[in-house]
């Protein structure tokens, strides 16, 4: 079996490509070739099919601030729009390599749902999975300001062009809801043959978006436990790991250890603050209330280092304001045999098991969520009773095979 893989990026900037390339080596155990499409990249992992990825959006990296050429304003235009460059280059891929189908995670913004309309012209079955909420709102994560917003949900935009939703642009947002309203006038997600989402949570806002029940699947995201010796003891620290980013929010996880401070413990942070505003708002918060010694910052970690980290955690906590999409800092701490206190929101009230697996607090409630940690505080053998827990659901429903059986199973249908 051959199956194109397509994503933005082919290189790790984040869980969608840590799956990515956490699928392709499984798919490759089994025998599969997967084949990458991406954009042109100098992050990108070499391939031999790096001839065929998509033109960059602009002349600079991707990811940062560009220059307002036309030839750069073109390029944006296009990748957001209808990136014709890049259904020309995937329909090349396909005639070479003749895959079974093209698995797609991400495409919006860069490589754009034209790829979509390209495989299906040559035939191929199309698979998507689903890991934002890119289809339905302009911003992708459902949020307005601090909350939870779907008035893009059912297809009126006007809420986001009066809140300027895509990094606080006119121009941005309404360039967004050009190419969303393009999508639904031409009907390409209709040429979908399958979606994949992996939280039952994410399924259910397809569904209200009026996606047919009948072509989604839910199909949890896996991770390789077995690679894992979990940890059952435990030092005198919470943890928070993954991106400093305002939705994942850092600033609740700092407040609640205000009221823990007297508890030993402390929180440790993987990742930096930056002279962003939400990281300035930290920063001052840490400042204010004298919290130095017990906010830890211990900058980006890998590999080895990353595992040390969470295995002697006493828990993972997971504080997030946006719509969850089943992330992966929840899946490695349970490999890890860590429990996981996180906001009662998106996929996490599903996968975080009241009292078994962990806990769950309202979200933006700092007091609630220092109430649940000092449970860890009181009960040093907490930790370890619910990391067994935590560690066995790992193993029953976030298997690697598991998960490759049947998402293999949607490819071939």
């Amino acid at each position: 079996m051959k199956v194109i893989v397509a994503n933005y990026r082919f290189f790790v900037a984040g869980g969608p490509e840590r799956y990515m390339f956490n699928f392709i080596a499984a798919a490759e155990k089994r025998g599969i070739e997967a084949i990458p499409f991406s954009v042109q990249n100098p992050k990108n992992r070499a391939t031999e099919y790096e001839a065929y990825f998509a033109k960059p959006r602009a002349d600079a990296l991707l990811y940062s601030d560009t220059r307002r050429s036309l030839k750069n304003l073109y390029g944006i235009f296009r990748a957001t729009v209808w990136n014709f460059d890049a259904a020309r280059r995937l329909r090349k891929l396909i005639r070479r390599t003749r895959p079974d189908a093209v698995y797609i995670l991400h495409e919006i913004n860069h490589l754009s749902p034209s790829i979509i309309h390209a495989a299906q012209k040559e035939g191929i079955r199309v698979v998507h999975r689903i890991s934002d909420f890119f289809m339905f709102c302009a911003k992708y994560d459902f949020l307005c300001g601090e909350e939870i917003c779907e008035a893009c949900l059912h297809g009126t935009y006007g809420k986001a062009l009066r809140r300027r939703c895509v990094k606080n642009s006119r121009s941005g947002t309404l360039l967004r809801i050009l190419a969303m309203k393009l999508y639904q006038w031409n009907g390409v997600y209709k040429k979908v043959d399958l979606f994949i989402t992996p939280s039952a949570f994410t399924k259910g806002k397809l569904v209200e978006g009026g996606v047919p029940a009948h072509k989604i699947i839910h199909i949890p995201t896996f991770t390789d436990s077995q690679a894992v010796v979990p940890c059952y003891s435990h030092e005198k620290y919470f943890l928070f790991m993954g991106r400093m980013a305002k939705q994942k929010g850092t600033i609740y996880a700092v407040r609640a250890m205000k009221e823990l401070k007297d508890s030993g413990y402390v929180m440790k942070i993987t990742g930096t603050l930056s002279d962003s505003e939400d990281d300035l708002q930290i920063k001052r918060y840490i400042a204010e209330h004298h919290l130095e010694e017990k906010i830890v910052f211990t900058g980006f970690l890998a590999g080895g280092q990353l595992h040390e980290l969470v295995a002697h955690a006493s828990c993972v906590v997971c504080p997030a304001i946006w719509y969850e999409n089943m992330p992966n800092t929840v899946l490695e701490a349970y490999a890890h045999g860590k429990p996981v206190v996180a906001s009662r929101l998106g996929s996490l009230a599903e996968i975080v098991e009241e009292g078994k697996t962990g806990f769950l607090f309202p979200p933006k409630d700092a007091h609630a969520l220092a109430k649940q940690l000092e449970r860890f505080v009181r009960d040093e053998g907490l930790s370890e009773k619910l990391g067994r827990k935590a560690r066995e659901k790992c193993e029953k429903e976030y298997g690697e095979e598991l998960h490759m059986s049947r998402v293999i199973s949607c490819l071939e249908s």
